[in-house]
């Protein structure tokens, strides 16, 4: 998969945007429908603006930066426009000079933001994680979340034993709110891992099942956000989880509670009819 070229990455931002015309628009739908690399620079871009728009700081770009800026360019600031040092340029190069000038102001803020986006997996965030992420976007991006649809446990749990080593618990969330829609196939530093998905309104929830211990993830559960995306994790001493969605926070807590809940009853009922 080829990464998208500079151009293309300019038309994505446009559209994000919204600086494109009608055809326009239509015509790059069209692209990200055929081109997965397209799609998936595509849907980077969303995912850092909306985690931008949710968390960094909304305030004025400071003087000092203004100021270098300018001294970079050897110009002025003048009431009709950034006018280099020592000319005078008809109003239309004042024009492209001073959008220059706005490209430059765009251009550092972008790496600001850059570094924004990155920060989660400088702090410690473990590479299993990211994959998982990684692979949530996936499935959105395709428009194919699951690999098997189905409501009924008892098919998802055998066609998951068929793909991955480690047996899934599969709780029916369908009372609490939150159906089983299906179940996918992830693959973590090339190993197969299940991934059990619910729905609530237009929202799915990824739920991947992982040996306990194999990631670090705390006995209490832990938030995350990565690009754009909230993570749930945590570890019951039989199994780790990690849980993703973009819907609002409190209610992927309250699909947690729920699936926690599930999963103790569960494991009761199987030890129970154990001889």
């Amino acid at each position: 998969m080829t990464m998208p070229e500079a151009d293309d990455r300019m038309l994505l931002n446009a559209v994000l945007d919204g600086e494109l015309d009608a055809a326009g628009t239509i015509g790059i739908e069209r692209r990200l429908a055929s081109d997965p690399a397209l799609a998936a620079e595509y849907a980077r871009l969303k995912a850092l603006r909306t985690a931008i728009n949710a968390h960094a700081a909304h305030e004025p770009a400071p003087d000092r930066l203004r100021t270098r800026v300018m001294a970079e360019l050897g110009g002025t600031i003048r009431s009709n426009g950034w006018q280099p040092a020592g000319r005078t340029l008809p109003s239309w190069r004042v024009l492209i000079a001073s959008l220059a000038l706005a490209a430059s102001i765009a251009a550092i803020v972008v790496i600001g933001a850059g570094a924004y986006a990155l920060w989660p997996f400088a702090n410690g965030t473990d590479n299993v994680t990211r994959a998982l992420v990684a692979g949530y976007m996936r499935a959105q991006i395709s428009g194919h979340p699951i690999d098997v649809a189905s409501s009924d446990r008892h098919t998802i749990k055998p066609w998951l034993a068929g793909k991955a080593p480690l047996a899934a618990s599969v709780p029916d969330l369908a009372a609490e709110g939150f159906p089983l829609i299906g179940a996918r196939i992830d693959i973590v530093e090339g190993a197969a891992v299940s991934t059990l998905v619910y729905q609530r309104r237009e929202h799915f929830v990824s739920v991947t099942e992982l040996v306990s211990g194999s990631v670090k993830y705390p006995k209490t559960v832990r938030r995350d956000t990565m690009n754009g995306y909230s993570v749930l994790m945590w570890d019951d001493g039989e199994r780790a989880y990690a849980a993703i969605s973009d819907m609002p926070v409190v209610e992927l807590e309250s699909f947690v509670v729920a699936f926690q809940a599930a999963v103790r009853r569960d494991r009761e009922d199987t030890g129970s009819r154990s001889p």
